[in-house]
């Protein structure tokens, strides 16, 4: 009898750890943060595999202007022509008020990008990091992009080179570049009046900059 009772007690206290055990919940790897794209509800443990979308409202905090420039006459750098500055290098920081922007931009989520004063509608692509913007009749614009949750950068870049023989001056070259970076800040309200929207003017990040490198020859030339 005092051996039954040993093996039932011993059959009870496996049973329990085994019960036990089946209990403990199980660690459900995945994405814990609600604003990303791929927000797993289920998920215990974050593994960092969050991944965020640019639809949203998207609010400027600034803007870096870079450009740069190098002209040379027959092998030597020229810094200035005529009164004209011909090599130069540099980076300017504004706010959104100094570049003239106003308003916020939208990416809807059926492709929509909405802008202020674009009596036209705008579309986008967005894919591998890469902002496309198009509008009919107009020449589609691509920006290079870094995006958190809470923050957006776009940037923008034209180059240019040239080389050329001048009568009466010799071998010229010429290599230009601009870049406009525009950083934004996730703006949690969504925006429904298409009058307040972000401004098309000379420092608009959706007009594309021009090298014009007639009008940089002309100088030359002057």
């Amino acid at each position: 009898m005092k051996k039954l009772l040993y093996t039932f007690l011993a059959v009870s206290i496996m049973f329990a750890a085994c019960k036990k055990e089946d209990d403990t919940p199980i660690a459900v790897n995945g994405c814990m943060d609600e604003t990303a794209t791929n927000y797993n509800s289920l998920a215990t443990n974050d593994d960092g595999s969050c991944t965020y979308g640019i639809v949203g409202v998207w609010t400027p905090t600034s803007v870096i202007l870079d450009s740069s420039m190098t002209t040379t006459i027959n092998g030597e750098i020229v810094y200035e022509l005529g009164g004209q500055v011909m090599t130069h290098a540099g980076s300017e920081t504004m706010t959104p008020e100094e570049a003239e922007f106003e308003g916020n931009i939208e990416f809807t989520d059926d492709g929509l990008a909405i802008f202020e004063d674009d009596q036209d509608e705008s579309y986008y692509t967005y894919s591998n990091n890469v902002l496309t913007v198009s509008e009919e009749g107009e020449d589609s614009m691509t920006f290079a992009c870094t995006l958190t949750a809470t923050n957006l950068s776009l940037i923008i870049e034209e180059s240019m080179d040239t080389a050329w023989f001048e009568p009466g001056m010799g071998d010229i070259t010429i290599s230009a570049y601009y870049g406009q970076t525009i950083h934004c800040s996730r703006n949690s309200v969504v925006n429904t009046n298409v009058s307040q929207r972000i401004r098309e003017n000379n420092h608009s990040w959706f007009v594309k900059p021009k090298l014009d490198n007639s009008r940089i020859i002309n100088k030359l030339k002057k």
